[in-house]
Order: structure tokens, then sequence, then C-alpha cells
């Protein structure tokens, strides 16, 4: 697994499929406390048989490092635009993951120079009541363990050997706080978008549909597309791979010929 020095962290990465003469690269965003294999090993193989796929481990997770100890989307977001350029690409097509949704969001709003196009699914542009009600009693740690052992086990397997043992609970309280914080788009922010975009929110998400994030940021990002699928949950990449990837594959190759400059 390559390591690429980003803004004073150490990020590593793995890659997929070959680099091709003007076609940019795929950058794949893991969502809340996992790691880029274990959100996207079931899709990036058949991703990679037409792009190149970039898989990083955000900071403070897996094995890479937070020498700042903070968990921040606009800090990821920051780290992913450092990413591609790093990597010797002038822009990606960016795909995040629910928390990793977020980090593609605000990396379009932020970044856009780096964004050749972009598919935040699972995220939201905005803190709703709900996630403020809900997010921080889901994210304890003391519930955790005693509720969800597997969680808490599957986290101290993916993050110890780098983190230390305890680093959980640590990673799942930065977590929470930064979900109940940002991202905090506006209807107005988002109508200044100038790359294409698909969001993707499953009809049955608990965390988003209630809320319809998705529907918010397709309705004001200017010639965005929706893709609600019907009967699936949170994790559409994992529950119909090969449906999603049909759909990322079509649009992305769909804005091949129209790619701003």
């Amino acid at each position: 697994m390559p390591t690429a020095k980003i803004r004073g962290a150490e990020i590593h990465f793995d890659t997929y499929g070959e680099l091709t003469q003007g076609r940019d690269p795929i950058l794949l965003i893991h969502g809340s406390y996992i790691t880029g294999s274990v959100d996207w090993g079931g899709v990036a193989p058949s991703l990679a048989e037409e792009f190149h796929v970039i898989v990083p481990d955000c900071r403070g997770h897996g094995r890479s490092s937070d020498p700042a100890g903070r968990y921040s989307f606009r800090e990821m977001a920051a780290d992913a635009a450092e990413l591609i350029r790093t990597l010797g690409h002038r822009q990606a097509h960016v795909i995040g993951h629910s928390n990793g949704g977020n980090v593609a969001l605000v990396t379009l709003m932020e970044h856009p120079e780096v964004v050749a196009s972009c598919i935040p699914q699972a995220a939201n542009a905005y803190v709703s009541r709900d996630l403020v009600e809900r997010i921080p009693k889901k994210l304890d740690p003391e519930r955790v363990r005693a509720e969800d052992p597997s969680l808490m086990s599957e986290m101290i397997e993916l993050h110890s050997a780098r983190h230390g043992a305890d680093y959980w609970a640590t990673l799942l309280r930065r977590t929470a706080a930064e979900i109940v914080s940002e991202p905090n788009y506006t209807a107005l922010d988002l109508s200044r978008v100038q790359r294409s975009t698909l969001v993707i929110e499953g009809e049955l998400d608990a965390t988003n549909s209630p809320a319809a994030h998705g529907r918010f940021i397709a309705q004001h990002i200017p010639g965005s597309q929706l893709w609600i699928p019907a009967g699936i949950g949170h994790n559409v990449h994992a529950e119909i791979p090969a449906e999603w990837c049909e759909r990322v594959l079509n649009f992305v190759r769909g804005t091949l010929a129209t790619q701003p400059s």
C-alpha cells in the first residue's frame, strides 16, 4: 500500500487499474470509522476495468496518520485535493460514501479545480435536527461497547496497528462531533456548483432519507442527477454492486466530453 505525505500526514492508499491518457482517475472516499479497502474493495476492481482508481485511508483511519488529532470534513477534503495533485493528476472523479460523501461534497465546494465530476452518496449538505438528536447516542463509545461489541472489535482490528487499541473510542467521539457540526451549505451555496454531479441515496437509508438530504443536494446543484434506488439502504454500492457500478460508470463516461477546462 503506497504512502503519500499530505499536509503533514502520511496518507496510505491503494490503486487499481492502469492510467489512461485523457481519462481522469476515480478517487473513492470511505465512510465513517472504516478504511478505503473495507468500504470500496467490492467495487473498485470493476471500476478499474475502465478507469484508474485511487482508494485512500482518510487521515486518522487505518494506516493513515493524524498528527493534528482532528476529525474534520474540510481537512479531509483538503487532503483529497492535495492527494490528487501529489499523484500527478489535474482532476479526479470524486466519489464518497456516507461521511466520505460529505468529504466528497466539501471537496466539490471548496476545491472545485481538482474535481472532474462528483458523486456524493449518503451525504448531507447541512446538519439536520435528526442527526443532532441521534448521532451522539449512536456513536457513544460506552453504548457501542455494551450493545455493539462487533463494531468495537472491527474498529480495533482496522485502526489499532497504527493508532493503538483504545483509539476506536476516540475516533467515534471525533466522528460524532463533526457530524453534528458540519457541513453547513445552503441552497445558494449549492447553486454555484459548476461540475457534473450524481447524488445517490438509498430509498431506505435510515440515516439520510428521513430528512431528504439527497433530494436537497440534487435540487440545488444545477444540472445534477439523482438516483434513489428503491428498497435499498445506506450502503448502495455494497447492496447492489453491479447496478451501482453500471450507474457510476455511465455517469463518469458521460462527463468525459463535457469536463470544464
